[in-house]
């Protein structure tokens, strides 16, 4: 039963998972198709890059926006290198699932694998979920659910600061 929520979970996670920052190049010519689907296959969107971009809109101070800065500075590597393992992987199970040489273990192996590299991306991802609400005050929150409303994103004001007044 706990491994099947998982295993639901994983592929869930699989179905839908956003990684807009990867920059990946292969001589396979279609890794571009892949990044575009990893864009649409996460529940956690790249939004750090849109809230430094629109830091003034924001209203983010300078201490709010270097710490955005410094986080991103420190794990972007770390995220597009992962997102860009993913990519590799999930080209290099969809030609082994062609293969009558590759076993059905093998590719469970693989998919594990793939798995794996969602979940660091999924933690790193929380990580800067956790550093953004931590680090935005319901005046921040108003200008991103606007800069959101902007680009057609419905959200809300977070709870904690509807609470608050």
């Amino acid at each position: 039963m706990k491994y099947n929520l998982l295993f639901t979970i994983l592929i869930s996670f699989f179905l839908i998972t956003d990684t807009a920052s990867a920059e990946f190049i292969n001589d396979e010519g279609h890794v571009e198709d892949y990044v575009e689907k990893l864009d649409k296959i996460n529940f956690l969107p790249d939004m750090l890059p849109v809230i430094i971009k629109n830091s003034d809109s924001i209203e983010l101070t300078d201490e709010q926006l270097n710490t955005l800065l410094a986080w991103s500075k420190a794990n972007g590597h770390s995220l597009t290198e992962t997102a860009n393992e993913i990519v590799r992987k999930r080209v290099e199970i969809k030609q082994a699932a062609l293969s009558p040489k590759v076993s059905s273990a093998r590719l469970i192996q693989m998919q594990n694998k793939i798995f794996r590299l969602q979940r660091e991306m999924l933690e790193h991802k929380l990580a800067c979920r956790e550093l953004v609400i931590n680090t935005f005050n319901r005046n921040n929150w108003e200008g991103f659910i606007l800069i959101l409303a902007d680009r057609e994103i419905d959200t809300t004001l977070p709870e904690v600061y509807l609470s608050q007044w």
